[in-house]
C-alpha cells in the first residue's frame, strides 16, 4: 500500500541506533548545555531494550527543571539521537512549562503527536550533523496514513530543530529567570 512503510524486526532492535561520521563534541556540548543552561539533568541508567530514553518533570532535587534518562548501553551517537528527542519533548512543551516559562505548555497534545514531532527534531539534528537513524520508522508507527497527528505544528519543530541543534555546536550562556512582574 502506498505511504505504509513495512515494519522489519531489526528496525525494532535499532530503533534508537544513529550511526555517522561522529564528534564526541557534540554529546558533551549538548549535556553541558541542557544541564548549565536548561537546569535539565540528564543521566545514563540501564533501561529496558525497548526503552531508549525519557524525560519528565519529576525531579527530587530542586536545582533541576526537568530530567532526562537515556539507556546507558546505547553509543555516543545514539546518545546524541535519543538525547535530541527528550530534549524536544521538553522544548515543545510536552511536560509542561517551567517557572520561568522557558518553555511553552503543550500537555494536551496526543501520544502521536507528541511522539511525531520529538522524533522529527531528531530526526532534522541529527540528519544536519550527518547521522541516520530509524527516524522514519519510528514516526510511522504513530501517524495514520500520511496525516499528522492534529496538533502537530511545523513551525515549532523547525524552531526547536534549530535550538537543539545550536546546543550541540557550542557551549551557550545560562539562562537567566524571569523576574516576576508588579
Amino acid at each position: 500500500m502506498p505511504g505504509q512503510f513495512i515494519i522489519k524486526p531489526e528496525s525494532l532492535k535499532n530503533f534508537a541506533r544513529f550511526k555517522g561520521e561522529w564528534n564526541p563534541k557534540w554529546l558533551s556540548h549538548l549535556v553541558e548545555n541542557a544541564e548549565k543552561r536548561d537546569r535539565i539533568q540528564v543521566q545514563y541508567n540501564d533501561l529496558s531494550s525497548t526503552n531508549a530514553g525519557f524525560a519528565t518533570s519529576q525531579v527530587r532535587d530542586t536545582q533541576w527543571k526537568m530530567r532526562i534518562a537515556i539507556h546507558a548501553e546505547l553509543d555516543e551517537p545514539s546518545r546524541f539521537g535519543v538525547l535530541c528527542h527528550e530534549l524536544a519533548h521538553i522544548h515543545l512543551g510536552h511536560l509542561g512549562t517551567d517557572s520561568d516559562y522557558w518553555w511553552p505548555s503543550r500537555r494536551d497534545l496526543r501520544h502521536a503527536a507528541v511522539e511525531v514531532e520529538a522524533e522529527s527534531v531528531a530526526h532534522v539534528v541529527s540528519s544536519r550533523f550527518g547521522l541516520e537513524g530509524e527516524s522514519s520508522v519510528y514516526v510511522s508507527n504513530h501517524m495514520k496514513g500520511s496525516q499528522l497527528p492534529d496538533g502537530v505544528s511545523l513551525d515549532l519543530i523547525a524552531k526547536v530543530a534549530g535550538q537543539i541543534e545550536e546546543m550541540a555546536q557550542r557551549i551557550l550562556l545560562p539562562r537567566k529567570k524571569k523576574s516576576a512582574k508588579a
